[in-house]
């Protein structure tokens, strides 16, 4: 007997590509799916949550050797990051974000950035190497601040337990990716010192590529529902991070806003 391909149904061929396509992305596409959610509830859309209060501070120096007390910031809006001055590709998503950041609110005096180095003085890393990478990078501010300290277990703490973007993890010797990972995220912390919300553009970008992949090779995928948030995925992050930016901006106290 002989045997005949089974006929293929092009509407259910590309239900299933979708499908997978989706299984592999879910985990990205989280924090995606969550802005969509909240922007469609008419009340506060752009109100970002309010994740923790950080009561415990980094007395650490910045980039210029000078004592720096994260209660200076009290009353301010800050964004912070991890940084490794030894390998500033590994936090390139987060680092190339306060750049904008740092460029679109030059004018505001009431914004500050903040940048934790994962390694401290005891690892080498102290006020010249911060001052270099600044330079480096062009993020030399007056209110931007490269900050170490003479222990590095305590930056990663900090990093980790109080604005919580993530562990710092040593990689195999001699991996070409570099000798730490760790999560390329931006925190948006408030005026009262609460962490506000995280950004992972990392994710949101390769998220999009891997949307870009799955229709460059399958166009008729164009024509599922909510294709478009995923080809879209850096962009709508990105107008996430303003749009929380200016709730937090314009707070008169936690969570509400000024008229």
């Amino acid at each position: 007997m002989e045997l005949e391909p089974a006929e293929r149904n092009p509407a259910e061929l590309r239900r299933t590509a979708f499908i997978l396509v989706g299984i592999m992305i879910f985990g990205a596409a989280f924090v995606l799916y969550a802005y969509v959610q909240s922007s469609q509830e008419k009340r506060d859309p752009d109100r970002p949550p309010i994740v923790t209060k950080i009561s415990k501070k980094l007395k650490a120096q910045n980039q210029d050797g000078e004592l720096f007390n994260m209660f200076h910031l009290l009353g301010e809006v800050w964004f912070v990051v991890p940084v490794s001055v030894t390998q500033l590709q590994e936090n390139k998503y987060a680092l190339e974000m306060m750049k904008v950041l740092e460029t679109r609110y030059a004018e505001n005096e009431n914004v500050h950035f903040v940048l934790v180095s994962v390694e401290g003085v005891d690892q080498g890393v102290g006020p010249e190497q911060l001052k270099k990478a600044a330079e480096e990078l062009g993020m030399t501010g007056t209110r931007t601040s490269w900050l170490t300290t003479g222990e590095t277990d305590k930056q990663r703490g900090f990093i980790k337990d109080v604005v919580r973007l993530g562990l710092v993890i040593q990689r195999e010797p001699n991996d070409p990716a570099g000798k730490w990972k760790f999560p390329s995220q931006i925190a948006l912390i408030d005026r009262d010192m609460h962490l506000r919300q995280r950004y992972d553009f990392k994710e949101a970008s390769e998220l999009q590529a891997q949307a870009e992949l799955e229709v460059g090779n399958n166009p008729a995928l164009k024509d599922e529902k909510y294709i478009d948030l995923y080809l879209n995925a850096y962009k709508l992050l990105e107008e996430k991070l303003y749009a929380n930016t200016e709730y937090v901006l314009a707070e008169i106290k936690t969570g509400t806003k000024g008229e």
